[in-house]
């Protein structure tokens, strides 16, 4: 056994080489001063941290085998630049701009022949979906961080069944960690003998830990059928009713996109480039990308709507959600509402809000009473005082977990997806966002948001900031961990 001195020699040794490790990464000041924090105060465990959570080892090879996969699929399914885009995108120059450079890095375009529907009772989405997959001629593609087969979820695994026996195509692929109730039960072998392929996404353990980091989450939550039908939103495959309930934060409120048309094909890009990766691995040839559908469906429009879907996480390059959003709210010229379930903001998002009311613009913000985490809602909580000093409006919603992702800037453009307004889902999860430039789309948001509203309790400024002292002490503690939460 090594002495206390020479081990605390030993540590510090270590903990110099992995803080000249992140100031060579060149991470977010934030997010570098909080694991320089935990590497010297906790002697070994912070080290124990580093190596499990703190490096970004999606890997380089993911990142370029990724964008050719996806540049694959997108010249395949005809997913290209729309000449008359800037004719047609009912935004303002700023906005137009926004959509190029997401066109031009993810490399996903706005599309412009859809349809959408917004689904939120959890009961209607299921039905929805299987009856979709009912209806499904050729392919069912389902990508979800949750899936636990109990409840009305019981109907999809059974509906996927019958569709593969009938001979469609269909595949599942879920998070390792976030889909743990499905790998162990019954229904995985069930779905398999069916001819359903299931697949582990970013599989963890404490062997994958020594070389990969283990807390990268596939947070995407899609489904595309046929290449026609295709759904994108905040809700896992879950039963509210069952789902989490010992956590006492009532039952999980989510929205749906259905959606119809080319948007669609974007969609399979994102599920076959996530599939690949998890059924092949990273040596991909040109073997593996035919074994998905390959060929352009010749459907006709299916509306008028403008769409973009926009991916993020580690594979890509910077944090393009991040990006958009903070990029979004300094556009803004008359509003800007933003529902969430987990409010973590950086300092750009922080400074992109405040100045935004500055200039005059109304901002507000939905969050859940109570989440799932107290110490994500701790330092959550840390930003209210801030933010309500600026003049920004804080409502908790007091109905269940609200888990709707959406922000809605100005009257035209509304996004909903996967994504958090947090560190976590800005750089780490793989993330899923559909942007939405239609003042029809926006309207149905704002009724939505309207209808949170009824449900919630606003924050006065003066009464939070009389808030007893050993809580704000909480929160600027583990405001401090916010940048790795």
């Amino acid at each position: 056994m090594l002495p206390s001195s020479l081990a605390f020699v030993l540590h510090i040794l270590i903990a110099i080489a992995l803080t000249v490790r992140l100031l060579y990464r060149k991470l977010a000041v934030s997010t570098t001063l909080a694991w320089i924090i935990i590497l010297f105060s906790l002697p070994y465990i912070g080290i124990f941290f580093y190596f499990l959570f703190g490096d970004h080892r999606m890997g380089r090879k993911r990142l370029s085998q990724g964008n050719r996969i996806r540049q694959f699929y997108q010249r395949r399914y005809g997913v290209e630049e729309d000449p008359l885009m800037d004719v047609t995108l009912d935004a303002s120059p700023t906005i137009r701009a926004l959509s190029q450079s997401v066109a031009t890095l993810p490399g996903f375009p706005v599309t412009h022949d859809n349809s959408l529907e917004l689904l939120e009772d959890a009961g209607e989405i299921l039905d929805r979906i299987v009856a979709d997959i009912d209806a499904a001629t050729k392919t069912c593609f389902l990508e979800f961080y949750i899936v636990e087969p109990e409840g009305r979820v019981v109907a999809v695994m059974e509906a996927l069944a019958r569709a593969a026996r009938r001979g469609v195509d269909c595949n599942l692929l879920a998070d390792s960690f976030g889909s743990k109730a499905l790998f162990r039960s019954s229904w995985l072998q069930r779905l398999r003998t069916a001819g359903v392929d299931v697949e582990e996404s970013l599989p963890v353990g404490l062997i994958k830990s020594l070389s990969q980091r283990s807390d990268l989450r596939n947070h995407r939550k899609l489904i595309a059928i046929d290449q026609a039908i295709g759904y994108i939103g905040s809700f896992n495959l879950v039963d509210p009713k069952f789902f989490k309930q010992e956590r006492s934060v009532g039952e999980w409120v989510d929205t749906m996109f259905r959606l119809e048309g080319r948007i669609v094909d974007s969609l399979g890009c994102v599920f076959n480039a996530d599939y690949i990766f998890d059924c092949v691995g990273l040596d991909v040839d040109r073997e593996a990308l035919r074994d998905l559908p390959t060929d352009r469906p010749d459907t006709p429009p299916a509306g008028n709507v403008s769409l973009q879907l926009l991916p993020s996480g580690p594979e890509t390059h910077d944090s393009p959600i991040h990006e958009w959003v903070v990029s979004a709210i300094f556009a803004a010229q008359r509003r800007v509402s933003i529902i969430t379930p987990y409010f973590i903001p950086d300092e750009t998002l922080t400074l992109a809000l405040k100045a935004a009311c500055k200039r005059g613009v109304a901002v507000d913000v939905i969050v859940p009473e109570k989440i799932d985490s107290r110490m994500a809602q701790f330092a959550s909580e840390s930003v209210f005082e801030e933010l309500l000093e600026a003049g920004i409006g804080i409502a908790r919603y007091a109905d269940g977990l609200l888990h709707t992702k959406c922000v809605l800037v100005d009257d035209t453009v509304s996004m909903l997806g996967t994504v958090n307004m947090d560190t976590r889902s800005f750089y780490l999860n793989l993330e899923l966002t559909l942007i939405a430039y239609d003042r029809d789309v926006t309207r149905l948001m704002d009724e939505l948001r309207d209808r949170y509203l009824v449900r919630c309790t606003h924050i006065d400024a003066d009464e939070w900031a009389a808030r007893p002292n050993w809580r704000r002490m909480t929160e600027n503690i583990l405001r401090l961990a916010a940048p790795i939460l």
